[in-house]
């Protein structure tokens, strides 16, 4: 197949050109590694149908046909000019800018398991995912595959740039890269126009990515030329051998899109292409597919008449080497019915009026306010047009924007580009059409990012008011000939208009609303309404009420806006890369006196293009509890909004801001983080760290909030252990019984035991503790849980990184209550309804096991009484282990038997809790009260025996309701309860103990 492909490129116009360009020069090093790239890629190309089976061939042939349709439409004084590196870069980029759908089995088999970015394409593809899950339940296998291969297939269409582009680099990225001139690598211009095949066209008004005068060593490069007929030869491929009929009916596509685009380019049976001209005919069987191929040649037309446009800005040198001789359009005359049918464009047409009203009314809108903000995007939009103009021509330029509110008219004014009659004929009164996004501004040389989008927002003015007046003149191209002001008032959205003569001497607008008696403003509070529209704009606004004037100063991207009291600053990260297009600053911040201060959105400001957009869909729920943003958007990072613009569309663009920003924040908290160590006492870095932990900025847990979006879960639970293991220190006891701070990643967790705090250490000195850890489970490190501040966040990320522990052990020291980890015991901690229970219990002073003990570490069960229920279930007691057969309950009666005796255990625990925590106990107590439970409960049933006795009764109880349910047989006896089943220490005094 490779020999095949070569063979054929041999015979294109542009490899013979660039052959012959080689042969005057006595070399031929770029046709060689040409020819070298094209036999690795064939190969490549002919997999695609594996894995897109109902598309049109974008295999080998159709990489060969690209080429071929590129030396047709190149005119030949260019080809001529053409030297063998741009020559070279068309080749590569044929052959390789749809590489991205290739794929193999393994790679497949990944991206479907665990690419977040096809989750989501499930996810977002409701329909297809609905019926894939049915499928699935069902147990049809093959509509299930047939689904996830769809799916996937439109994963690749989706992706198929941006791989190809990686994968440019990972094969022609190396060292020695076939890609290349004399040791000079241009694998990365190759990219560039493989990556423009996926953009609109106005993207490669970019200059400083699709250069015109790029250099690989001394040879000039036109990328952007060479993106244009690369775009036009792809999408010139289209006729029947791409789509031979042998093969659709081979491949029966079941998918309607691609039955149609198939079915469209069998239609042709005449395609011309030359440097002249494109001339189609066609005859189709149904009016779907014939609509389907006018379609396509309008894209053809666009696509012609934009890259004419394009190359029309071209001067001097350029224009006289980089041209395009396509200037007749493509028509569609030549498309026709084969008589089975009528063509027409008969089709719903709307309710000019009713759509007016939905345009311009507060069901669209939601605020009448936001009026203001339509307007000032204009202003904003005309203003940096006109100072961009004027920095191309050198002038020196004074942007000026002013607000008037008095006497019941609203007043925006400024000296921006201005308008014409022209372009308030055919862009201003044409609704969802803006200048600011048409080829016509496009190809003006003005280079603008525009804050308009829809077009739409001129009608949101009768929200407010009853009428409005604009009044402009517009910069004239020609100073000889300035076209003439316009003056036109319009007193509803239905009927004409009235223009009236214009004395308007000032470049700029003035738009003058008639404001209706319940408008919104105030001349209070329109500074802030404003500062609220418009955060980061970069120009001043003067405003005018009847009350004074004064000038709004927009804020920087960074700055904080919104000042919250009582709360700490923890750390920020900087966004300024402009290429990105983010622009500020996110705080990450903690509450200094747990007032309870949540959330994000309501402290962060976004913008876009200065203007604010909604915060509650940017910030990631699952990082940090108290975000504040201060951030401004733009470029390739602005995101699609909802025609209100009070939504954020969730599209690609913003599936790649929302994981920039959190991947940023980790970043930067990790560099926090090794800054403190670095720079602090331990003492200091500690007291740091567990502020951090007690205020949710070290965390796995979950907030809960009805905003925000979930990050890549799995990785932020990665980062969180990592950051947990290097940078948290926890308490232990050292080899010489002293307290030491170590990190989880200097110890060995198969040797490790935790204990609970110990605020007994007069009476039991931690070298006691150590003593009877290691000679009772010979662990090599013992963590004391023995600070109250970041305790129970220290716990719930232990439980994770750790997992369930092996053995509990109840040891000789009263309260002494010792967990241990090891991951070779595969029997250890289990968990039924929603408690848990292990097999590995032991009790070091006497031999029987009691009935459960409460663990070493448990949460504030001094505030949370229900965390005193929280014990460890002894699954080896007879009690249990009628009703379990290993880790599940035997039957379903075995398992309503178990809910009744955990219910009875609980019942009694927290009668327990109200007696240990009453103030009768605690003044009979005889040693100083202690944040450890099992410390607490040391002699609980000397000091109090009615606690023995509610326990007896509790299981006696249990054991009748048992046998009720037939748990438990009728015939057998209650087999009793004693003190062995509760832990030891409950009926002992610590003063009978000597430790040495």
């Amino acid at each position: 197949m490779s020999e095949d492909a070569i063979a054929r490129l041999k015979r294109t116009t542009l490899f013979k050109k660039l052959y012959e360009n080689e042969n005057s020069l006595g070399e031929h090093e770029i046709s060689e590694n040409v020819i070298s790239v094209v036999r690795e890629i064939a190969p490549l190309l002919e997999r695609i149908p594996e894995n897109m089976p109902e598309f049109t061939l974008h295999n080998g042939n159709h990489s060969a046909k690209v080429v071929e349709l590129m030396g047709k439409i190149i005119p030949s004084d260019t080809l001529e000019h053409l030297n063998s590196i741009e020559l070279s870069i068309l080749i590569y980029a044929a052959y390789l800018h749809d590489v991205g759908m290739t794929a193999s089995r393994d790679e497949r088999n990944e991206i479907i398991a665990n690419s977040p970015e096809f989750a989501k394409l499930r996810i977002f593809n409701e329909e297809l995912s609905c019926k894939f899950d049915e499928a699935k339940k069902d147990g049809d296998h093959r509509t299930a595959t047939f689904i996830e291969d769809k799916l996937f297939t439109e994963f690749l269409r989706r992706k198929h740039v941006e791989r190809s582009s990686e994968l440019i680099k990972e094969k022609y990225g190396l060292e020695k890269t076939p890609i290349s001139w004399k040791g000079v690598p241009y694998y990365k211009l190759v990219q560039v126009v493989c990556d423009s095949h996926g953009l609109p066209v106005r993207d490669l008004y970019n200059t400083k990515l699709w250069r015109r005068d790029a250099l690989v060593k001394d040879q000039n490069v036109n990328v952007q030329y060479l993106s244009v007929i690369l775009r036009l030869a792809d999408i010139l491929d289209l006729d029947p051998e791409r789509t031979p009929r042998c093969l659709l009916d081979f491949i029966n596509p079941k998918d309607e899109t691609s039955i149609r685009e198939w079915k469209k380019h069998l239609s042709i049976i005449g395609c011309k292409i030359s440097q002249k001209e494109i001339n189609i005919e066609a005859e189709c069987e149904h009016p779907i597919y014939e609509r389907a191929l006018r379609e396509f040649i309008d894209m053809i037309e666009t696509e012609r008449k934009e890259s004419i446009l394009l190359l029309s800005r071209y001067k001097d040198n350029l224009a006289e080497i980089y041209k395009l001789d396509l200037l007749n359009p493509v028509t569609k005359e030549n498309v026709r019915s084969n008589e089975e049918y009528i063509y027409s464009d008969f089709h719903f047409k709307l309710d000019f009026h009713r759509v007016i009203d939905l345009l311009m009314g507060e069901r669209l809108y939601g605020d009448p306010s936001l009026t203001l903000r339509e307007l000032l995007q204009n202003s904003i939009d005309a203003v940096r047009y006109r100072e961009s103009m004027e920095k191309n021509e050198g002038n020196p330029f004074l942007p000026f924007i002013k607000i008037t509110l008095k006497d019941e008219e609203l007043i925006i004014e400024d000296n921006g580009i201005g308008m014409d009659e022209y372009i308030f004929e055919n862009y201003f009164l044409q609704i969802g059409k803006s200048y600011y996004n048409s080829s016509e501004c496009r190809t003006s040389g003005v280079e603008i990012d525009p804050v308009s989008e829809f077009g739409i927002g001129i009608l949101s003015i009768f929200m407010v008011a009853s009428s409005f007046r604009v009044e402009s003149r517009r910069k004239p191209l020609d100073p000889l000939n300035p076209p003439a002001p316009i003056n036109i008032e319009i007193p509803t959205a239905y009927d004409y208009f009235v223009r009236r003569h214009s004395s308007f001497a000032d470049i700029g607008t003035k738009i003058t609303l008639s404001l209706k008696s319940n408008h919104p403003f105030s001349s209070i509070s329109l500074v802030e309404k404003i500062s609220e529209i418009a955060p980061f704009i970069e120009y001043p606004i003067v405003i005018e009420t009847s009350e004074k004037t004064e000038t709004y100063k927009p804020y920087l991207p960074g700055e904080k806006i919104n000042n919250i009291k009582n709360t700490k600053d923890y750390f920020e990260v900087t966004f300024d890369d402009e290429k990105e297009g983010i622009e500020g600053k996110l705080r990450i911040f903690g509450d200094i006196n747990n007032s309870n201060i949540f959330g994000k959105s309501q402290y962060s400001v976004f913008a876009q293009n200065g203007f604010s957009i909604p915060c509650s869909k940017l910030l990631p729920e699952n990082l940090f509890l108290s975000i504040q943003a201060s951030i401004n958007l733009s470029g390739q990072s602005k995101l699609s909004l909802s025609p209100s613009r009070l939504d954020i569309v969730k599209d690609e663009r913003y599936e790649k801001l929302i994981d920039i920003i959190p991947s940023r924040v980790l970043q930067a908290y990790e560099k926090y983080l090794k800054a403190l160590r670095d720079s602090n006492l331990i003492s200091e870095y500690i007291e740091i760290i567990y502020n951090l932990l007690e205020e949710n900025i070290l965390s796995f847990s979950n907030r809960d909030l009805p905003e925000g979006f979930i990050y890549q879960e799995k990785e932020v639970r990665k980062f969180i252990e990592h950051i947990f293991l290097n940078y948290a220190p926890l308490l232990t006891i050292s080899n010489d019984g002293q307290r030491t701070y170590k990190v989880m990643k200097d110890l060995n967790t198969a040797g490790l035991a935790i204990v609970g705090i110990n605020d007994w250490a007069e009476k039991i000195p931690d070298a006691i503790i150590l003593k009877e850890t290691k000679c009772l489970v010979g662990a090599e490190t013992v963590i004391l849980m023995d600070e109250e501040k970041g305790a129970f966040p220290r716990r719930y990320l232990l439980d994770k990184l750790l997992g369930d522990f092996s053995d509990i052990y109840l040891t000789s020291i009263p309260g002494l209550v010792i967990i241990t980890f090891n991951d070779q015991i595969n029997e250890g901690t289990f968990s039924l309804c929603n408690r848990n229970f292990t097999y590995r219990m032991h009790n070091d002073p006497i031999e029987k096991t009691p009935l459960f003990v409460h663990p070493p570490v448990i949460g504030d069960w001094q505030d949370d009484p229900y965390t005193f229920n929280d014990v460890i279930y002894n699954a080896r007691h007879s009690l249990f282990a009628k009703l379990l057969n290993y880790n599940k309950p035997k039957d379903e009666i075995s398992s309503k038997a178990l809910e009744l005796l955990v219910y009875q255990v609980e019942k009694c625990l927290q009668h327990l809790l109200e007696r240990v925590d009453s103030p009768s106990l605690k003044r009979n107590h005889r040693f100083k009260e202690s944040a450890s439970i099992n410390y607490v409960l040391v002699g609980a049933l000397k000091y109090n025996p009615q606690i023995f006795k509610e326990f007896y009764e509790a299981i006696e109880e249990y054991w009748e309701e048992a046998q009720n349910i037939g748990a438990i047989s009728r015939d057998e006896d209650f087999i009793g309860f004693s003190l062995d089943d509760l832990p030891w220490f409950w009926n002992c005094e610590l003063n009978d103990f000597k430790f040495e």
